[in-house]
């Protein structure tokens, strides 16, 4: 038995002996590697990406939620208490300003009356025609006769509108409130015609934003799912309220969309971009790009970049509009300028540069 524990002690003795070994030579290697690197830095330079600075269109936006509706757009509202007897046509046909779309009663009690009235009306208007030709009776008699049958037929043909009501507008059939056997009162939505050729939105600003906003600003609707292109439709600002919604706390902004696109339809919920900045010929960088100092944002601007010794210099300058990590240079940059756009934080003035490839594109 003690044999045995000497063994065991002197095994355990020998793995705590090979164990402090391995990790002293593995410390060893670790500060040869980064001797050795820092030497491989030193010979042939410390690894950047560079990239050549061009001018591009850059836009700053807000986006909104807003609610698409014709610009032209009609409801009809029924004006008698009555039954629905007829509706003339669906959700998606297109009529025209005069057709009538929903019809009541034809015996209704208005117009019954108002026809009764007319008939009265004209019999009247009719013998006094007569009798002023043959000048036995005055101009102003025949004048107060005319103008009561003028008044009946004013009166016929609106009854006649409570009873047939007609498409007000010539466009598309968006909307049907009622059914046939209905019964409605004075007030009741009947039906909504659309007219598409253009489409307007809605926006509320608020009062921090509201200067950025201007008539004839560009508007955008994003339509497309996932990575499709091309469903993007483009509007403009026609109108910027001066005066708040006291309801809201913002200001109303009207934008207004061609209506050729037939992915737009009146009473959808989207969401618009507001263009509220545009430079055409901006210079722009990534965030990733840019050294923060005490005294500002700085870059490398490499110099002698097509010779064995390319030297980067530091450069202050100002930014303007920034949308996500991009922003805009104002000041310090040029069309043309190099600067190193990856290994920014691992080099100084003084660092000898060795320009490889980039990994990533500017402004990711």
């Amino acid at each position: 038995m003690v044999k045995k524990a000497a063994y065991f002690e002197a095994q355990f003795i020998l793995a705590v002996v090979l164990s402090v070994f391995l990790a002293l030579s593995c410390g060893g290697n670790k500060d040869s590697s980064a001797a050795s690197m820092e030497q491989i830095h030193a010979e042939d330079g410390q690894p950047v990406s560079v990239r050549k600075l061009e001018t591009e269109d850059f836009s700053v936006f807000l986006k909104y939620p807003a609610l698409i509706q014709a610009s032209s757009e009609s409801t009809a509202y029924a004006a008698l208490n009555d039954v629905v007897r007829t509706i003339s046509g669906s959700v998606g046909d297109t009529v025209r300003q005069g057709d009538i779309i929903v019809s009541f009663s034809s015996d209704n009690q208005v117009l019954q009356q108002a026809a009764l009235a007319h008939g009265n009306a004209l019999n009247a208007f009719n013998r006094m025609s007569a009798l002023f030709r043959s000048n036995d009776i005055s101009r102003q008699e025949f004048d107060t006769v005319r103008m009561q049958y003028e008044i009946s037929t004013t009166n016929l043909k609106a009854a006649n509108d409570m009873v047939y009501v007609k498409a007000p507008i010539s466009g598309t059939l968006t909307q049907v409130n009622v059914r046939v056997t209905e019964n409605v009162r004075p007030g009741t939505a009947l039906f909504t015609v659309s007219n598409s050729n253009a489409f307007e939105a809605r926006l509320y600003v608020g009062v921090e934003e509201i200067e950025r906003i201007q008539v004839g600003a560009r508007a955008f609707i994003d339509l497309s799912r996932g990575k499709q292109e091309g469903q993007t439709i483009e509007g403009r600002i026609t109108q910027v309220s001066l005066i708040m919604d006291s309801q809201r706390q913002s200001f109303p902004v009207t934008v207004v969309f061609d209506g050729g696109n037939r992915r737009l339809v009146s009473g959808m919920n989207v969401d618009i971009a507001v263009e509220t900045y545009r430079n055409e010929e901006a210079i722009v960088l990534a965030r990733r790009e840019l050294i923060q100092t005490d005294t500002g944002p700085t870059v490398f601007v490499v110099d002698n970049i097509s010779t064995a010794l390319p030297m980067a210099r530091r450069v202050a300058v100002q930014t303007g509009e920034e949308k996500g990590l991009r922003l805009e240079i104002i000041g310090g940059l040029s069309a043309g300028d190099q600067i190193v756009s990856e290994g920014v934080q691992r080099i100084n003035e003084e660092t000898r540069l060795n320009i490889v490839p980039g990994i990533m594109p500017a402004g990711y």
